[in-house]
């Protein structure tokens, strides 16, 4: 007992702080820092990348050579839950990571991480930094990957390169969430970039970040925009994904299908549920995991043979997950749902005289009613996975429960499929034009239903839990209430008041408790302090604690 009195002790010493020690640095932004602020970093052991005397060019990197050594895209590592590669790549195709001062600081950072990689956070933080810096610096020419696909073509040596240079970054974000497979911030960095790269159209491209004027001059896209994507940005259906046709929803590379594929298993490790909203498992699950659950926990592998869903508190991840959702339903409809081609002399936007031209715009008109249809099902059914798996009530849920309500609100605002269509040719087979749907009035008075209904739900439950934005959360919901009817409304403001007023009691006494940053819930978990590692790599349990990955005791990271 007593032996074990002092290893906890030393544990909340290394989450909290025993106020005689300094802190630990929290993560920093991963914008590209100055030279003369990275880690400078003692040249311990062998160096793993090539050293100043190894010829790289003066400038640049020979693209042909770097092409001819990865014509074929890196097969998914299935020996990895996430398939990503687990270990630290060995050379960077980056000139500036081969030559002068930055090399050697990555070169020490990468031999600090082989020495101890589940404890030197700040070698960590050092690689992952150079690695998002630069990621930022291929944003301008990410477009040329897709313009080679469109193309064509024989294979495009700078294409090749610019993938190459995608592979060591994402590289480094797979050795680190293989030693810290809690590191949520590092999911939803590496989650977007994916997305981002998986993009089809150039409606999922301004979702990923707008494209402005003098990109669009210069023939780039929104992918090249150096402003990251916001995580609640672009989670509504939009007019684009209502024109796909089945060639554009199924014109991803195979390097896009790889990230699809990866995104997935990211999900349904970090969030516990498949795309589709059902529960995800990992393996078979042994009887003697079913009933005796405690000695199948000591085991990072146990545990995910179990079920995954290590971040669900992640909204980040959650409102990231909604935006694939979104793509993906848009995508399916395209596939399942054809659009008829107009018959001979048919003018969209004007009445029809001719009885053909009526029956096809009343099968064009049916045709679209099942596509939004779909994908407004699908999508929901997303919000409301993420609202029953933890996101409903985790730290910043107003974020989702508002971006529900927005979405909702949206099934009755006018869409204006022209614009739409202007930004879906560029995408689209050469001469080919998408057929925009017809008015539909009857569709626009269900649709106007079903949004009461679920907005009324929504309301109804989002008022019942603690968040930021309550009380105007609840202004809104009474505003609606009342706006449909005033006596009905004043019935359930009443009945819903005393709920709303105990959510609002919980959330200011929480405040009054703690606040998030206190948690300091960026940090890498490394092993607590005074906690054996021996044996760590292979996940041997010391104590009733798994030590793989700084799991255990100090396994919480935000």
């Amino acid at each position: 007992m007593s032996s074990d009195k002092i290893l906890l002790e030393d544990d909340d010493n290394a989450m909290f702080g025993d106020g005689e020690e300094e802190e630990e640095e929290e993560d920093v932004d991963m914008a590209i820092p100055p030279p003369t602020t990275s880690v400078n970093v003692k040249d311990e052991g062998q160096p793993t990348m090539p050293t100043n005397g190894d010829k790289v060019g003066n400038s640049t990197v020979d693209a042909a050579a770097v092409a001819d050594s990865s014509s074929t895209l890196p097969s998914l590592n299935t020996d990895s839950p996430l398939l990503l590669s687990t270990t630290l790549p060995a050379n960077s195709p980056f000139p500036h990571h081969n030559v002068g001062p930055i090399a050697d600081r990555l070169r020490n950072a990468m031999n600090r991480i082989t020495a101890d990689p589940t404890r030197d956070a700040e070698a960590w933080q050092a690689l992952l930094t150079e690695a998002q810096s630069s990621y930022r610096t291929l944003l301008p020419s990410l477009y040329k990957l897709k313009n080679s696909h469109l193309a064509a073509a024989a294979v495009d040596p700078e294409a090749e390169l610019i993938g190459t240079k995608l592979d060591w970054v994402e590289g480094c974000y797979g050795a680190l969430l293989h030693n810290f497979p809690y590191a949520v911030t590092h999911y939803v960095t590496l989650v977007d970039m994916f997305l981002r790269l998986g993009a089809l159209t150039q409606d999922e491209e301004e979702q990923c970040g707008t494209a402005s004027p003098a990109m669009i001059a210069m023939g780039t896209t929104a992918l090249s925009n150096l402003a990251l994507t916001t995580t609640d940005q672009g989670v509504a259906v939009t007019p684009a994904s209502m024109l796909l046709n089945a060639e554009m929803a199924t014109s991803a590379t195979e390097r896009q299908k790889n990230y699809d594929a990866k995104l997935d298993r990211i999900f349904q490790m970090c969030l516990g549920v498949n795309m589709d909203g059902s529960p995800a498992l990992h393996g078979e699950i042994q009887t003697s995991q079913s009933i005796d659950a405690e000695s199948a926990a000591t085991s990072i592998d146990s545990a995910r043979t179990i079920m995954g869903g290590s971040c669900k508190h992640s909204i980040e991840l959650w409102l990231l997950f909604i935006r694939k959702r979104t793509w993906d339903a848009s995508r399916a409809a395209a596939v399942e749902i054809a659009i008829p081609s107009p018959p001979p002399g048919y003018t969209p936007g004007v009445a029809q005289v001719s009885v053909i031209h009526q029956q096809y715009e009343e099968s064009l008109r049916s045709a679209y009613r099942q596509r939004i249809d779909l994908i407004r099902e699908k999508v929901t059914q997303a919000y409301e996975t993420a609202l029953e798996c933890g996101a409903g009530f985790a730290q910043n849920n107003h974020l989702i429960w508002k971006r529900y309500v927005n979405f909702v609100k949206s099934w009755t605002e006018p869409v204006n499929y022209s614009a739409a269509a202007m930004s879906l040719a560029s995408s689209m087979p050469q001469g080919s034009v998408p057929v925009l749907p017809p008015a539909d009035p009857a569709h626009d008075h269900s649709s106007s239903q079903k949004q009461l209904a679920q907005l009324r739900t929504i309301y109804q439950r989002g008022v019942t839990h603690p968040m930021t934005g309550l009380d105007q959360f609840w202004q809104e919901y009474e505003a609606f209430e009342r706006s449909h009817s005033d006596s009905l409304g004043t019935i359930l403001v009443a009945e819903w008041l005393p709920k709303y007023q105990h959510a609002r009691s919980i959330y200011l006494e929480r405040n009054r408790v703690w606040t998030v940053h206190e948690l300091k819930g960026g940090r890498l978990a490394v092993p607590p302090v005074g906690c054996n590692v021996e044996g760590a790599v292979a996940g041997v349990s010391t104590s009733g604690m798994s030590t793989m990955g700084g799991t255990g005791a100090a396994g919480v990271v935000g």
